[in-house]
């Protein structure tokens, strides 16, 4: 119960030490658009190599299914 209270007490001593954030509008356009453009690069980069390994898995799964003497 004592770690539940100053857990509670932690808290509101955050929360009351936050600053009061406005109404102003953020455009997060610059942000969003960067951010896609980075994740658009990297599955771009990593499709070829994720395409190569499924195949595999795929083949070697076919190899033991049908090679079996």
């Amino acid at each position: 119960m004592k770690i539940r209270n100053s857990v509670l007490k932690f808290g509101a001593v955050a929360l009351a030490a936050l600053p009061v954030v406005s109404n102003a509008a953020v455009d997060y356009t610059a942000a969003a658009t960067a951010a896609t453009t980075e994740v658009n690069s990297a599955i771009t980069a990593a499709l070829p190599i994720g395409i190569i390994v499924m195949a595999a898995v795929i083949g070697w799964r076919l190899f033991k299914r049908f090679a079996k003497g």
